[in-house]
């Protein structure tokens, strides 16, 4: 790994960790250990630092849900494998991570948003599809129109985590996002398989 890249990767477990707008050049630097001059020679502010590090983020988090779509057997295993793996990548984001991109680095933030947007939106035509072609989907459905509920109902959840005051769990609110999701356009038997799915795999 390039110095660059180790400067990205380790400057996202901090911000995720303790949140972004605290956190001072000098502070990656540190974290780092390497002087804020060499910092500075890969990266002329924070403001460019902080795009990087998200631009990183949503590429390996794409990279990762696509895997799981590309090996899931079915419509119903991507979706119940997606929800396990974005509960598990959620867990340690600190609340004010996700508020200071929101108040603070708003550019950075609608950046974000666009390409998870567009990806999400995407991704869930795609699995609606193949649901409706195997059976498990009914066929009645609008994959767009789906999609976008889908897509809007996942910045509820990002809100609802920017909350350090929510009583809710991060893994309980994807857990009832994907079960309110399939039990809206599952057949009978797509729902018993969901059922089959989640005995064995807990979020």
């Amino acid at each position: 790994m390039g110095i660059k890249a180790e400067i990205v990767k380790r400057s996202e477990q901090l911000f995720m960790r303790v949140g972004i707008k605290s956190v001072t050049m000098d502070d990656v630097a540190r974290e780092l250990g390497m002087s804020k001059k060499t910092l500075y020679q890969h990266f002329e502010n924070k403001d460019r630092l902080i795009e990087e590090v998200i631009n990183a983020h949503v590429e390996r988090e794409q990279h990762c849900t696509q895997e799981i779509c590309d090996g899931a057997k079915d419509a119903l295993e991507e979706m119940a494998k997606i929800g396990a793996f974005l509960a598990s990548t959620i867990e340690d984001v600190s609340p004010s991570t996700l508020f200071d991109l929101q108040k603070y680095y708003f550019k950075t933030w609608e950046i974000l948003m666009k390409k998870q947007d567009e990806h999400i939106y995407n991704s869930i035509i795609k699995n609606i599809q193949k649901g409706i072609a195997d059976g498990h989907y009914r066929k009645d459905v609008n994959p767009e129109v789906i999609a976008r509920i889908y897509a809007k109902a996942t910045y509820m959840i990002v809100d609802e985590i920017a909350n350090p005051n929510s009583k809710f769990s991060r893994k309980e609110m994807i857990w009832e996002l994907h079960n309110y999701h399939i039990h809206a356009i599952a057949t009978p038997a797509g729902l018993e398989r969901w059922k089959e799915y989640n005995t064995s795999m807990k979020y």
